[in-house]
């Protein structure tokens, strides 16, 4: 197969071979370490701990916190002592994890991306073979929309982000214990047949939300008190797994996608720099009983494009060509390689959100090289925590790394994921909106100011989004004016600043806000939804509608990556329309609604008033029936849907709903007026009195309750 080497010096049309290439460059063992099971048949567990620091763990030399679970997975197994990622986000790691494929050629360099339905994933290998196969993910990075389900029987994502409008999408997760949880269920219906199954945890990854026991044990918090339930709740799984004799029978992976600076460096999270706190990251193969010998560590360094290729040969599963990474079985086995491997990495997070260059870095034994506008170069074998550059004193053994990188440096996202242009549709309401062809250019990946010298303002606009989260709105906009004062392309933090500006009411200085990241980045999705948002609340309907329009044609062109976008926009949209009495541009916006969201509340509301204002009670009915399934704990969906029982006279059916909405809302007075109605048609007097006078107390101003009262004791002197 191609070395990482032969990649670097492949120009984009030469990518295209890389497929015939590699199938007849795989050199294969004699005999795949599983002998005692038939090919194909052992079941494999992969288990990746998001924002895992490979120096936290309990095997791998850490002594301020026992982590005894993920230690007990290592023995009799294999620990990969010098394992890194190849960027430090989740979802372009997880794509290199499971595609075995560097972020260069699969093209997934950011989080929120689309992943190509052209990549191979290890679980269509998988499929491919008969396995059964689920993923079980822990936060919302890695959701079904992004596109990282190919091969999945079951990908199990259960992220509401548009009922949690408070909490930033990319924090968005569920805990280890609901993730292994649901694991497990499937778990008793499938770990007798093959299978490969995915888990995800998201903990380590801020905000901490630690259980209550967790946190009576670490009343500080912090990261190993999240990890400290972590590898409590990997004691429970592998218990579980103990017990279906899984740890005896399956080949299990665990792993991190990426690690956490925690103050190295100046970062205190991780995605700005490159350096080992985030890239390293722990590797342990816990093998079959039966598997011939093994080391129990390796210190040869391997990247996590190694993984997929590693348990397909382990297995005696051929490869796919397209995977571009090389198994680590010669390494287990004790066979020297016939060149050191090169582990390749990358950080894109700078340059495309705060206007600095790319970081990208190349390791070959014990150097590691660091691309950047002032290079760096660290002895590894001497300096693992990388404090003394080497850059000027060694520039010779610097040479080589960089020349390879600056091949990466014009390479283009290849075949695999080539990057679709923003459609006609998009490109034209941007014209309208008086932006030009500048939405579709892109800087050069080695433009902007060195990552090093802006580490400071960055961690200052993190502590601001951090306060304006949690509702310390003017302190944030203080740290967001200091900021950008300097740095004028940090475009997350102008648009977080928008949206505390929005928080404050203050709507027209959030329009100039969002403006001015248009200015940089005229297809910024966000920045067009949130200006339409303020023209919304301002009443100016017109413009609120262009920008909206805007928002929805740019995220059709982003694949599912902007399907959270065009969903509120069109929600907005379709509120607009019924405000303007225009029902068919509303029933459009929420049919458009529904094809992106089959489950969404708002549409299925709106579409079952729409339908009943028009007659039509039976589509009404299936509507405000969905809407209601979709949100029981909505009493505006059993108001609704009890107006239109009493419609159809179903008494019954319409007391119930009516019933459940005085429930979740006792100060409804709609609700309560409703039941009153619902009780005088039954000649219940008494307590059809009683609900108006609920509805009064709630709203002394309730004219059809007075009223309703009124008639009623008149009616009974």
């Amino acid at each position: 197969m191609p070395t990482l080497a032969e990649i670097h010096s492949l120009t984009r049309a030469a990518q295209k071979s890389l497929q015939s290439l590699a199938a007849v460059a795989v050199l294969w063992l004699a005999c795949p370490l599983v002998a005692a099971a038939a090919a194909g048949a052992t079941p494999v567990i992969l288990i990746s701990v998001d924002t895992l620091r490979a120096d936290h763990v309990g095997c791998y030399g850490y002594r301020g916190l026992n982590t005894p679970n993920i230690d007990a997975i290592a023995r009799g197994g294999t620990i990969f002592r010098q394992a890194a990622s190849h960027v430090p986000l989740t979802l372009p790691s997880h794509v290199s994890l499971l595609t075995s494929t560097y972020p260069f050629h699969n093209g997934v360099r950011d989080n929120g991306e689309q992943v190509s339905d052209r990549l191979t994933t290890l679980a269509s290998v998988f499929k491919s073979r008969g396995y059964r196969t689920a993923a079980f993910v822990g936060g919302f990075v890695l959701d079904r929309r992004f596109g990282l389900t190919s091969g999945f029987d079951v990908y199990d994502s259960p992220f509401d982000v548009h009922g949690d409008k408070e909490t930033d999408s990319g924090d968005l997760k569920r805990s280890a214990g609901q993730v292994t949880g649901s694991a497990m269920k499937w778990l008793d219906g499938n770990s007798t047949a093959p299978f490969f199954l995915f888990v995800h945890l998201f903990d380590l990854h801020t905000p901490y939300i630690l259980p209550p026991a967790v946190r009576a044990k670490f009343p500080n918090g912090g990261y190993d008190a999240a990890l400290s339930y972590v590898d409590e709740t990997l004691g429970r799984f592998w218990d579980f797994l103990e017990k279906k004799d899984l740890t005896r029978r399956a080949l299990i992976v665990f792993l991190a996608d990426h690690g956490e600076s925690l103050g190295d460096h100046g970062e205190h999270t991780h995605g700005f720099f490159v350096y080992q706190s985030t890239m390293q990251v722990p590797w342990i193969m816990h093998w079959p009983a039966g598997t011939t010998s093994f080391p129990a560590r390796v210190d040869q360094p391997v990247g996590l494009v190694d993984v997929a290729p590693s348990i397909l040969e382990s297995l005696g599963i051929a490869r796919p060509p397209q995977f571009q990474g090389r198994s680590v079985l010669e390494l287990v086995h004790g066979k020297a390689p016939p060149r050191e491997r090169e582990i390749y990495g990358e950080s894109l997070y700078a340059h495309n959100h705060l206007g600095c260059a790319a970081l990208m870095t190349m390791r070959s034994g014990k150097y590691k090289y660091v691309d950047a506008p002032k290079p760096e170069l660290y002895d590894l074998a001497q300096d693992p925590r990388e404090l003394h550059n080497l850059y000027d004193s060694r520039k010779s053994a610097a040479a080589p790394l960089q020349t390879r990188l600056a091949t990466i440096r014009k390479i283009t996202p290849g075949s695999a994921a080539e990057r679709k242009p923003l459609a006609p549709d998009a490109v034209q309401k941007l014209r309208s909106l008086g932006y030009l062809a500048a939405a579709q250019t892109a800087r050069p990946l080695a433009s902007g100011a060195d990552p090093k010298d802006k580490i400071a303002d960055y961690e200052l606009s993190r502590q601001a989004i951090v306060l304006s989260l949690s509702n310390r709105i003017p302190e944030a906009l203080a740290l967001f004016e200091t900021v950008l004062a300097r740095n004028p392309d940090f475009l997350d933090a102008r648009n977080i600043l928008g949206l505390s500006q929005q928080k404050l009411g203050r709507h027209q200085d959030a329009i100039g806000t969002f403006r001015k990241v248009l200015e940089k980045d005229p297809a910024n999705l966000a920045a067009h939804y949130h200006i339409g948002l303020s023209y919304t609340e301002l009443r100016q309907l017109d413009p609120a509608v262009k920008e909206l329009e805007a928002a929805v044609a740019i995220a059709g062109s982003s694949g599912h990556a902007g399907d959270q976008i065009a969903i509120l926009a069109d929600e907005l949209l379709g509120r607009i329309a019924l405000e303007r009495k225009d029902y068919p541009g509303a029933k459009s916006h929420f049919d458009k609604l529904l094809q992106l969201a089959p489950a969404n509340f708002t549409a299925h509301y709106n579409l079952g008033w729409l339908a009943t204002l028009q007659g039509n009670l039976s589509e009404g009915s299936r509507h405000l029936e969905a809407a209601v399934q979709s949100d029981p704990e909505n009493p505006m969906g059993h108001d609704a849907l009890g107006n239109l029982y009493l419609r159809m006279s179903d008494l019954d059916r319409a007391n119930n709903e009516f019933q459940q909405a005085v429930r979740l809302n006792p100060k409804d007075s709609w609700g309560h007026y409703s039941l009153g109605v619902v009780f005088g048609k039954r000649n219940d007097r008494a307590r059809a009195a009683a609900e108006f006078r609920k509805a009064l107390d709630s709203d002394p101003s309730f004219t059809a309750a007075a009223e309703a009262l009124k008639r009623l004791e008149s009616s009974s002197r």
